[in-house]
């Protein structure tokens, strides 16, 4: 972690950011970090805060859209996890269905969600562009250049691997959190339908390749000592999950 900097963890919902978000929590005191509209485990919003509390705060993670470093006053740097959109729209919805606050995905079919559903379409540009209302695929692009690793879900230890060598991370063995298990696989929805979650999702799905172009960049550069590193942290990963 550099000294001085804030570090700042844009979770977007269903890419596997809850285990994600368990590492990053654990390389800081209690004191140190902002956690989904939560302080010290205390329900609070960021201007609820103190000025020397926002002083001692090192790090930011939550469903936050880009633009949140806006309110602290001193350098930052981004990190965050992509997820294919298909799979990712799949799996919101069947989390959505039983989670409190979204009962009007309740009787929603997943065709429905998908083109009026909250947190389908486009939702992860609309995130890393930093805009509630349109989302902006050359900003969202021009956004992630800046982030100091950008991961993807289906090259999760790896992404893992590269933010421990980023942030100068502790162990990062996990088991995973969050996982969504009554829904249907991507194998099992209807063609149609995943066209339809493409369609509604066109940005995302070029952001999402853009972001495994990044990460790749990056693990091309890993030493040979490093990849020697990362095989092993893999195995050891597989036994565990």
């Amino acid at each position: 972690m550099s000294e001085g900097l804030l570090d700042i963890f844009m979770h977007i919902p269903k890419t596997g950011g809850m285990t994600l978000n368990e590492l990053f929590k654990k390389q800081y005191k209690l004191n140190e970090i902002f956690d989904h509209d939560s302080f010290q485990k205390k329900m609070m919003k960021l201007d609820e805060l103190t000025d020397m509390e926002k002083r001692n705060i090192k790090a930011i993670t939550g469903h936050y859209f880009y633009g949140i470093h806006q309110e602290f006053s001193r350098p930052f740097n981004y990190f965050t996890m992509l997820r294919e959109p298909v799979d990712r729209v799949i799996s919101s919805y069947y989390f959505l269905k039983d989670y409190p606050g979204y009962e009007m995905v309740k009787n929603m079919t997943l065709e429905e969600f998908v083109v009026k559903g909250p947190e389908a379409p486009n939702l992860q540009t609309l995130m890393v562009c930093g805009s509630q209302e349109k989302p902006d695929i050359e900003k969202a692009k021009e956004n992630l250049k800046t982030f100091t690793v950008v991961g993807v879900t289906e090259l999760f230890n790896e992404t893992l691997f590269c933010l421990k060598k980023a942030y100068a991370w502790g162990d990062i063995h996990y088991t995973r959190k969050n996982i969504t298990k009554n829904r249907l696989a991507k194998e099992e929805v209807p063609s149609p339908l995943k066209n339809l979650i493409r369609k509604y999702n066109a940005l995302d799905m070029e952001l999402y390749d853009y972001a495994k172009k990044l990460l790749y960049e990056k693990l091309q550069s890993l030493t040979v000592e490093e990849q020697m590193q990362l095989a092993k942290f893999k195995l050891e990963q597989s036994a565990l999950n």
